[in-house]
């Protein structure tokens, strides 16, 4: 998910620490901080927006796993009815349908609803992407828990 970072000082490759954002040079010990993009946090989600199901289940156990403090998930087993993630200002909500999701997002300052937008999936998946990146770049253990996405666990 982390691309090659070349030191500035001696232009050795740097090796990331544990949160991700910072990289070491193993020789002069360096260190350089870099941002998460959220195309990063996508490709490490690899979430697939035309399954409702599976895209809904895998988000729920994503968010669950690093944000279940800003993440509510209202669920019957598996079967996951609606999520909302609370990155203030922003709050992020998808809910279904019938058998489609319907996505919003609203702009709250002190607990009052200013504007809500319902949006398109993509573009949903797009700005929540972009609020986890910039709450990552703030946040140490957000920005671990963003770099776990993707990887593989050994059971």
């Amino acid at each position: 998910m982390s691309k090659p970072i070349q030191c500035e000082n001696c232009g050795a490759m740097m090796n990331p620490e544990w949160d991700g954002r910072v990289y070491k040079c193993p020789f002069c010990k360096t260190k350089q901080q870099v941002a998460i993009g959220a195309d990063q946090i996508a490709a490490g989600m690899a979430i697939d927006l035309t399954n409702i199901d599976a895209f809904l289940e895998k988000l729920a156990a994503t968010l669950h796993q690093g944000f279940a403090e800003r993440t509510t998930i209202r669920a019957q087993g598996t079967y996951i009815h609606a999520i909302e993630v609370n990155l203030e200002p922003h709050v992020f909500t998808v809910h279904r349908e019938g058998t489609r999701a319907v996505a919003s997002q609203k702009k709250v300052v002190r607990g009052i609803a200013l504007k809500t937008k319902q949006l398109t999936m993509d573009v949903w998946f797009d700005q929540l992407t972009n609020a986890l990146a910039e709450h990552a770049n703030t946040n140490a253990r957000a920005a671990w828990v963003l770099t776990q996405l993707g990887k593989r666990r050994d059971d």
